[in-house]
């Protein structure tokens, strides 16, 4: 009959404990439907939602924030207000201490707050999986504070170790408390799992780099949406926009940094656990993975992440012979972060099982088509890592068929992605498998191209070039590179580009091919390096000249002294 709103309004001030707990948990569920929200608007606005949140009953309490901070993040108006949203994060967080804290396990210092031994947790009570559906306070409180870490201020907060004013001596900062009831027993089973797992996805990540996100896989990119959006725009809404972007403003350094504070306050052992007990939640797992995957994003929180077991978890996670569409994206988000994990992440540090168990979700994301080029990237080099490392790796790669793998990456439409499949393939070099598919002729061919290509792609030239370098003293591998047809144009290309970092490389291969004498001998001879060699020497022996002439970097002019030691050995090995 219309009149709803206002029988919510006479359950609330009825004052009966019972009537105003069926008004919070209405305008709770009313409040997670869009279209309802306009109709309990008037609630927040004239302060009626104040008596629920003021209750002394936590139950009371948690609805009517749940429902203040949905309403009031859809709101310009409210959300736009700090003051309004603090308040909402004092209440959510109240709620998270509302439960007896030994419900979780508590320090020596907080036992002696409670007689309730029954319910410690060293005895039975944990976490309870809510199979019902019922709410607790700590569920609505982790449900608020959901919502409101959208906002900047709120996650650097959080980051930062806030406690309400007023909070008892001895209690936990929030974060802390979200860590401790993400440990607790059973865990990824109960009903705030999956706000839990969104708590700490957005405190790892910026509202530019999600709205980016927003837009992958679009026929158009954020900035053009941006400038299209701005054309219909006025001046005065165009400055009240750029006024709220510098207030939520979350440049890289701020998200590094809370990210290095996460870390530090066991963030990620917290999501380990939440992951070992969500088996039965896809959406949980996906969440917990994509916030794993953007920590380490951060290179200074890789080790402590994998010292937490998020390596170990993501490398155990496991959906079957034939997974799901949403299981596919699961396991893509897992093998993301093995992979940026391990990007920079000295193997020695890993454990074998480790650096072999790797092996085989890296190559996977490298064949995922379904993969960001982002994701293809970073697996390789992932894999560069790792192959640089041993022989047992290099066994691992090649028994898990990485070499068509990387082969077939290597012409990726991308760029990097190409340079990083063909480091990945250098560092297979002397593998006996790796040799034997460098001397086929065809695979040849294609390497000195690439290695020709440097104009287009220098560091993938650098890359492929540097690869054969390595592999010529191998002799087969020798005489199987100077019958290619296009060796001499090779060598002649090269020697004379005048990119150092090449000419450096070129030169190794020669003198390797000149001590293996006898046909390889003849082949550099005829491709002309000698009288090359000889001019380089007489035109830039002076290196302090040169130096001076050219204006070299540090990097450049060690690069050249190489090259004229090099060039010389050339010429006193041909004579």
């Amino acid at each position: 009959d219309g009149n709803g709103v206002e029988e919510l309004k006479e359950l609330i001030s009825s004052d009966d404990p019972c009537a105003m707990s069926i008004a919070s948990e209405l305008v709770s569920t009313a409040s997670s439907v869009e279209k309802s929200r306009p109709l309990l608007l008037p609630l927040v606005e004239e302060g009626t939602l104040e008596d629920l949140l003021m209750h002394p009953d936590a139950d009371i309490r948690s609805g009517a924030a749940s429902c203040a901070a949905k309403i009031g993040l859809a709101s310009k108006a409210l959300s736009a207000d700090d003051g309004e949203v603090m308040g909402l994060l004092d209440v959510a967080i109240e709620l998270l201490f509302d439960e007896d804290e030994d419900d979780l396990g508590v320090g020596e210092g907080d036992s002696q707050s409670s007689s309730k031994s029954t319910t410690s947790l060293s005895t039975t009570k944990q976490v309870p999986p809510n199979a019902a559906g019922d709410s607790t306070s700590m569920d609505r409180g982790v449900e608020v504070l959901a919502y409101l870490v959208s906002k900047t201020f709120v996650k650097e907060n959080v980051a930062n170790g806030y406690k309400p004013k007023g909070s008892p001596p001895n209690r936990k900062p929030v974060l802390q408390r979200l860590v401790e009831i993400a440990c607790a027993p059973q865990s990824g089973d109960a009903q705030m799992a999956y706000g839990l797992a969104g708590i700490f996805n957005l405190l790892s990540v910026s509202i530019e780099t999600l709205r980016k996100e927003a837009f992958i896989g679009k026929e158009i990119t954020k900035e053009q949406y941006d400038q299209l959006q701005a054309m219909g725009k006025t001046e005065e809404e165009k400055d009240a926009e750029a006024k709220d972007d510098e207030r939520e403003g979350d440049d890289p350094a701020s998200v590094s940094e809370r990210i290095r504070k996460l870390a530090n306050a066991n963030v990620p052992r917290a999501m380990v656990k939440l992951l070992e007990g969500s088996r039965n939640s896809d959406a949980t797992q996906e969440k917990l993975l994509e916030g794993m995957g953007r920590m380490a994003s951060e290179t200074s929180a890789r080790g402590i992440m994998i010292q937490q077991g998020c390596l170990t978890s993501c490398l155990q996670l496991d959906k079957g012979d034939k997974p799901n569409e949403t299981e596919k994206k699961i396991l893509r988000h897992a093998r993301s972060c093995v992979a940026k994990l391990l990007v920079t992440t000295n193997p020695g540090v890993l454990t074998v099982s480790q650096r072999s168990g790797a092996v085989g979700p890296l190559l996977k994301l490298v064949k995922d088509s379904d993969a960001l080029d982002l994701m293809h990237f970073e697996a390789l080099m992932s894999l560069t890592n790792l192959a640089g490392f041993d022989n047992e790796t290099k066994n691992r790669v090649v028994s898990q068929k990485g070499i068509p793998t990387l082969s077939y990456a290597m012409f990726s439409d991308h760029e990097m992605v190409r340079r990083a499949a063909t480091e990945a393939m250098s560092n297979m070099i002397p593998h006996p498998e790796m040799m034997e598919y460098l001397k086929k002729t065809e695979n040849l061919r294609v390497w000195i191209a690439f290695s020709l290509d440097y104009e287009e792609n220098f560091a993938c030239a650098r890359a492929s070039l540097g690869c054969l370098a390595m592999a010529v003293p191998e002799p087969d591998f020798a005489k199987a590179l100077i019958q290619c047809q296009n060796f001499r144009e090779m060598i002649r290309t090269l020697m004379e580009c005048g990119q150092l970092e090449l000419m450096h490389r070129v030169l190794v291969l020669t003198v390797g091919l000149v001590e293996h004498g006898g046909e390889c001998r003849e082949a550099v001879v005829a491709a002309g390096a000698k009288p090359f060699c000889e001019g380089y020497i007489q035109n830039y022996h002076d290196e302090k000249k040169t130096m001076k002439d050219f204006s070299f970097s540090p990097a450049e002019r060690g690069s050249l002294s190489a090259t004229l030691s090099l060039a010389k050995e050339v010429v006193q090995l041909l004579r």
